[in-house]
């Protein structure tokens, strides 16, 4: 299945103008292998996840929004906004990881501190 990068309308793989809105999903078949017109945007989304549930809560959930947000923008043809949103859950992600390493550091600090004066 196609989705129309305009509308969104879920089209038959051999369709080259959108149902809906007659936008064109890629080039006419003949003897060459159709162009897809939608492009592939990483959405982080798994990894967004991950970094929610073992590193930082609150960041974790600001890298599942953006990365919510990238093929909603695919979809309707904004490519430049979801490689964005993408931009920034990726981004998100790694400052998620960066906290949970920020905060390990301190414990073992601490632990060391501690039994050091005991």
């Amino acid at each position: 299945m196609i989705y129309c990068s305009r509308c969104g309308t879920q089209n038959e793989d051999n369709n080259y103008k959108c149902i809906k809105c007659e936008a064109l999903l890629h080039e006419p078949l003949g003897d060459r292998i159709p162009r897809m017109v939608e492009e592939y945007v990483p959405d982080y989304l798994v990894w967004s996840i991950l970094t929610t549930l073992f590193c930082c809560l609150p960041v974790g959930i600001v890298a599942i929004v953006f990365s919510a947000q990238v093929n909603t923008k695919v979809k309707v043809g904004d490519i430049a906004g979801a490689r964005d949103s993408s931009k920034k859950a990726k981004m998100w992600c790694w400052i998620s990881v960066a906290s949970w390493a920020v905060f390990v550091v301190i414990g073992i600090v601490a632990v060391m501190v501690g039994t050091i004066f005991n």
